[in-house]
């Protein structure tokens, strides 16, 4: 740890993240400070690999290692607003008032293996509190070779300016995951390297995740089905032009001593978003879950569920998935109008 510089706390939530977790510790121990998971009731042989690292120490001074640090959330329902709470709380705890360098990462996120020889990331360790830094994923797909661009830069990196709250992370879902301020002024865009986003990676989680968001959206927002499965379905579907994955961006056995693919499992067959819907469609009236595009075949198989769409709704919802590709036309957007006024929650 060089004294001179801020320290590097990463935040990070897991839930049932065993498919990519050592990946994400492996290669994010190299740089960080500390790593502080904040788990909730995962299942799947996450914390036992968090621990594992948590017990690690390393006596060479030469290799950087991060402390990993676990943490619980106890929230039962999914709430991204307490979470990060409960992740700044705790980053903010373990500086004890050191300059720090507050990231927010999930497990499915690692810095490509470039970041640290390049200006940008001089630009990081240079700057002052009150500074937020904006990143672009890369996104990674299911044959490990390419990746594809999102549109827009996201806030993963705050220079702790210790002001509490800002409050920008009071979304219970999509918020913020550092505390800067809303009305930020020391906006840097990194542009010399990617945060790898392995998310697009395992389609069986992917359309797991679509279910996912668009039932607690509806839990917690109580959204049209219809906006939401124009918001979630097919986000993360592959576009046609595809960029070659470039070597210098993977950790490698050779390089690195270890392979950055080596702890990720990419066809997951079971994914726990699903339980957390099964789980709790007992709650609601049939009829008002019925509206939401979730019943697919994979996910009434796997809980041998029967279909309780009626002919109507699943008319619409074969609609919503002809029209995708053309959701932003006029005449999309007109029948969807008017179909959000006739089928109401």
């Amino acid at each position: 740890m060089d004294l001179h510089m801020p320290i590097h706390i990463v935040m990070t939530p897991t839930r049932n993240e065993a498919w990519v977790i050592r990946t994400f510790l492996e290669s994010t121990i190299r740089w960080a400070d500390y790593v502080i998971i904040c788990d909730q009731f995962s299942t799947d042989g996450t914390r036992d690999v968090v621990m594992e690292y948590a017990c690690k120490i390393t006596h060479d001074l030469a290799q950087k290692q991060a402390e990993v640090i676990l943490i619980d959330n106890p929230n039962t329902e999914f709430n991204e607003a307490e979470r990060q709470a409960i992740l700044v709380k705790k980053a903010r705890e373990v500086a004890a008032g050191r300059d720090t360098l507050l990231w927010g990462l999930d497990a499915d996120e690692i810095l490509a293996a470039n970041a640290f020889g390049t200006e940008d990331w001089q630009r990081i360790l240079h700057s002052k509190p009150g500074a937020v830094f904006w990143f672009h994923w890369a996104q990674l797909t299911h044959d490990k070779k390419h990746y594809y661009n999102n549109k827009d830069p996201y806030p993963w990196l705050f220079h702790d300016d210790g002001v509490e709250p800002h409050g920008n992370y009071v979304r219970n879902m999509h918020s913020m995951r550092i505390p800067y301020p809303l009305d930020e002024h020391d906006m840097t865009y990194v542009n010399d390297f990617r945060v790898l986003h392995l998310g697009p990676a395992p389609l069986n989680r992917v359309r797991s995740k679509e279910r996912f968001y668009i039932f607690v959206d509806w839990q917690v927002n109580n959204r049209s089905p219809i906006s939401m499965y124009r918001s979630y379905v097919g986000s993360n579907a592959y576009p046609k032009h595809l960029f070659d994955l470039p070597a210098e961006w993977l950790y490698t056995q050779e390089r690195d001593g270890w392979d950055f693919w080596q702890g990720v499992e990419l066809d997951e067959k079971h994914c726990w978003m699903d339980d957390y819907i099964f789980e709790r469609i007992d709650k609601y009236p049939i009829n008002n879950l019925a509206r939401l595009p979730i019943w697919t075949p994979e996910f009434l198989n796997n809980y041998h569920i029967t279909d309780p769409r009626p002919w109507y709704l699943l008319l619409m919802h074969c609609y919503l998935e002809l029209t995708q590709s053309h959701k932003k036309s006029i005449i999309v957007r007109a029948i969807d109008k008017i179909l959000r006024k006739c089928i109401k929650d």
